[in-house]
This record gives C-alpha cells, sequence and structure tokens, in this order.
C-alpha cells in the first residue's frame, strides 16, 4: 500500500500528463536547428538545386575538351553497282596491218577485265570523328562565368539554410512565448475563480447584490474563453515548429534556452563587420565579376577559332582506293567577318550591366548600414519597453491585492477588482511579449552579419512562418490585446 507521502507526487504526475502529453521528448534550440539542418524537405532539395547547379563547370568545360564521336551503319541499295576496268598486263596485239588500218601492230582487246564494286547491295560501314578545339576565346570565359555562378548558389545555399534555422529560432522563442501566455491565462483565471467566491459568499449574506456575483462569474467565463484561446496558439505554434523541423507537434516539449545577451561591441562595429561578411554583398561581388566576365565575352566574339579535325573510316567496298579503310586530318579556321551587328550589342549590354552591379553593391550597402541601424534601436527600445513592463506588473500586482483585500472588507467596488485583474493580465502578457521581443532582437542583429532576408525585405524571418503564428486566434477579451501583439510588432526585423 503506497503511503499517504506520495499521493501528492502522484497527483503532480498526473496533473503533468494531463497538460502535457506523456509521448513528448524535450526538444532543445539547438535540437531543433539540428532536427531542421537533417530533416528539413525544403532545404533537401536546395541541397539539390546546388549540385545541379555545380553541374555547370563540368558542362562548361566541354568547350574545350576534345569530342569523338563513332557511328556504325547498315545500307540496304536496290541494286549493286559497279565498273570494270581492263587488266593492261592481259594486252592483245595484232600484227595484221589489215586489222591494223596499215599500221604494224594495234592493240585489239584484253584478255581480263577486273570489276569494282563501288555499292554493295547490302552494305556496312563505320565511322569515328574527332574535334579538338585548339583556340577558342569565348570557352574560357565562359568556364569562369560558371564558376561564379557555383559561387553564386553556394552563397544563396548558406544563407537560405542560415535563413531557415533563424526561422526555426523565430518559431521556437514564439512557442515558448505561447507557453509562458498560456501560463498567464491559467493563473488570471485562477484570480477570477477566487473573486467570484468572494463575490457569491458576500451576495448569500447580503453584503454584495447579485449582479456583482454575476459580473464576476461572467468575467470568469471570458477568461476560461482566454485560457482555451492562448491553448490552441501553443498548439498551433509548435505544429509551426513541427513543420520546420520534421516532428508531430504533440512531441514537442520545449526546454527554454539561456536568454540572448545584447551584443558588448557597437553599432559601428557591427556595420564594419557586416559590410566584409555579408552574403548579399558578396553576391552583388560576384555578380559584378560575372558582369565584367561578359565583357570579356563579348570582345571574344571578334576573335578567331581554330579546331584540329580527325576522321577514320571503315567500309566493306574497296572502291578505288583497293582499300577498307581510309582517314583524315585537318585544322579548322573560323573568323567571323560579320555578324549583323550582334557582337557591338552585346558588348554595350555587358557594359550597361557593369555599371547597373557597381549601382547595385553601393545600394546592397547602404540597406546593410541602415539595417543594422534599426536593429540596434530595435533593441534598445525593446530593452526600454522591457524595463517599464516589469514596473507596470510589480504595480498590477499590489494593486490586485489591495483591492481584493478592500473588496473583502467591503472598501471598493467589484468592478475596481475586476479592472485591477485586468490591468495585471495586461501587465504581465506584455512582459512576456516584451521579453520575446528583446530575445528576437538580439538574435536577428546577431544574424544580421552574414545572413539578409532572401525576400529582399526588412519582414520577419521565417519561410512563411512568424514567431507565434497561431498566436492570433488567441485573443485577450479582458484586455482589447491579441496574444501576439508583440508579435506582429516583429515584422521590422
Amino acid at each position: 500500500m503506497l503511503g499517504s507521502g506520495r499521493w501528492p507526487v502522484l497527483a503532480a504526475l498526473a496533473l503533468l500528463c494531463i497538460a502535457r502529453p506523456c509521448t513528448a521528448r524535450e526538444l532543445t534550440l539547438d535540437q531543433a536547428r539540428e532536427r531542421a539542418r537533417t530533416h528539413n524537405l525544403g532545404l533537401q532539395a536546395a541541397r539539390e538545386r546546388l549540385h545541379q547547379v555545380g553541374l555547370t563547370v563540368d558542362k562548361a568545360w566541354v568547350m574545350v575538351k576534345p569530342q569523338l564521336t563513332a557511328t556504325g551503319t547498315y545500307t540496304h541499295h536496290g541494286t549493286e553497282a559497279g565498273i570494270e576496268f581492263p587488266d593492261i598486263t592481259t594486252i592483245q596485239y595484232s600484227l595484221d596491218p589489215a586489222e591494223c588500218d596499215g599500221d604494224p601492230f594495234c592493240i585489239t582487246g584484253f584478255e581480263r577485265y577486273n570489276r569494282f564494286t563501288i555499292q554493295k547491295q547490302d552494305s556496312f560501314g563505320f565511322s569515328a570523328v574527332l574535334s579538338q578545339p585548339l583556340f577558342l576565346a569565348r570557352a574560357y570565359t565562359t568556364i569562369s562565368n560558371a564558376y561564379h555562378a557555383r559561387d553564386l548558389a553556394e552563397l544563396n545555399h548558406e544563407n537560405l539554410e542560415d535563413f531557415l534555422l533563424h526561422s526555426v529560432e523565430m518559431a521556437y522563442y514564439g512557442a515558448l512565448g505561447a507557453e509562458k501566455l498560456l501560463a498567464i491565462a491559467r493563473n488570471s483565471a485562477e484570480i477570477r475563480r477566487e473573486h467570484l467566491r468572494v463575490a457569491r459568499a458576500k451576495f448569500e449574506v447580503g453584503d454584495a447584490p447579485k449582479i456583482t456575483a454575476l459580473r464576476a462569474e461572467i468575467d470568469v467565463n471570458r477568461c476560461e474563453q482566454d485560457v482555451k484561446r492562448a491553448e490552441n496558439a501553443l498548439e498551433l505554434s509548435k505544429e509551426a515548429l513541427g513543420l520546420l523541423t520534421d516532428l508531430p507537434a504533440e512531441e514537442i516539449d520545449l526546454v527554454p534556452p539561456e536568454p540572448a545577451r545584447r551584443p558588448a561591441r557597437s553599432m559601428q562595429a557591427f556595420i564594419d563587420e557586416a559590410l566584409g561578411h555579408r552574403r548579399d554583398l558578396q553576391t552583388a561581388r560576384t555578380e559584378h565579376a560575372m558582369a565584367e566576365k561578359l565583357e570579356q565575352d563579348a570582345w571574344a566574339r571578334f576573335l578567331p577559332s581554330l579546331a584540329l579535325t580527325g576522321m577514320f573510316r571503315v567500309s566493306d567496298v574497296k572502291g578505288f582506293t583497293d582499300e577498307y579503310y581510309s582517314w583524315n586530318v585537318g585544322l579548322a579556321l573560323s573568323i567571323p567577318l560579320y555578324d549583323g551587328g550582334m557582337r557591338y550589342a552585346a558588348l554595350e549590354e555587358a557594359r550597361s550591366k557593369i555599371r547597373q552591379a557597381e549601382i547595385e553593391i553601393e545600394e546592397t550597402r547602404r540597406k546593410i548600414a541602415s539595417e543594422i541601424r534599426q536593429l540596434w534601436l530595435k533593441v534598445e527600445m525593446a530593452e526600454a519597453n522591457l524595463e517599464k513592463a516589469r514596473r507596470s506588473v510589480e504595480l498590477a500586482r499590489e494593486q490586485v491585492e489591495l483591492s481584493r483585500v478592500s473588496f473583502e472588507a467591503g472598501a471598493v467596488t467589484n468592478l475596481e477588482v475586476l479592472d485591477a485583474n485586468s490591468m495585471l493580465f495586461v501587465a504581465e502578457t506584455t512582459v512576456v511579449q516584451e521579453e520575446l521581443n528583446l530575445q528576437l532582437a538580439i538574435v536577428r542583429l546577431s544574424k544580421s552579419v552574414t545572413m539578409f532576408n532572401p525576400a529582399g525585405s526588412l519582414g520577419a524571418a521565417g519561410v512563411s512562418v512568424e514567431p507565434g503564428p497561431a498566436a492570433a486566434e488567441a485573443s485577450l477579451p479582458a484586455s482589447g490585446m491579441s496574444l501576439p501583439a508583440a508579435l506582429s510588432g516583429l515584422g521590422g526585423m
């Protein structure tokens, strides 16, 4: 028989299994990132695209490698064709002047004729053709740009992977925020139930009218609805995280990470580092190098090309050479004389792309500096807001306690108690939201040194997943706020 001291422990475990599935497993932030890196299908598809782009380098090198083609043929002709030639070793002479029109002698014929087959009715053949470019100027610019294209794809892939992991962080912190807001909603419901109990007791003894108890009961019902919305918001937030990490939402048990710390460096140090490491700036510089290669390619169109050619053929007919095979080698020189002005148009287009790339490099530099300044200000603003929010919670809790004691003593009205409870609820949710704002602002600032938004804006990172996306379903009528009021403010991060 179990001792009485174990019952509280068993009861606590039972409540834990009711509130959270017993099959859930702990998932830290690092584990969530690693899980997304290895299991996210979008990232796996991106790796395949990167592999495909890498093959363009091999395709470009084909332009300077030898090309060997072998062909076998079989042909059935309607008839066989040939030609006969006399065998000069069998010449026949005549010494009869009558036959030779008075000449002392003459050729009267041949004893044997040799037949040469020109075309068999069923013929077989084999040929091999070799072509080796010796000088092809455009091949070198094409190969160079293929390497640049591969580097560009690698930069974009690295950024995409980093962006996905950042999306996991945003979703993870959003789900943690939803958990905290759910706990606040449940605590607020307990406070209001306690007030309902006091209001009913005062009504029963005649110290308060019935409307006081009814109003308190309505407030409890609204708060219980808020709890249900918060539970749904948490499940939806976990579902969003599960989509990124390929985990069922019911198996996710979040483990709060260590709070992110504000960087000790100055804002200018962040800007200087970002100008040296940001992938979007490296991408712009790579595109500038590709544009310069296009100009060289345009000039290469004016140059001739030289190729070595060779051919070997085998046939089942000897023909006039009296050999079954034949071969030849040669050089092919191609000189472009006039192409309708295409080369000049390509040259001007390449120069225009160079100027465009230079402009985009400068534009990217300015955007990076502006983005980091904005993120820096968001961190400072989040710190100030969090400090004020925490102070508001202290005052709201004190007000709730005073209003509860005063109501029991009959010194304040029911509405003042309800208002104090609502203010505490709003203050506590604001603290959670501002804590989340600060964490995400610090994380985004740290990421901004290398990572950029592939969408080309400063919007919230997330591959269609914003922090706590499901929180929009959990409105809080008592405060007139939505659960992710602060999360929606992260759109500028």
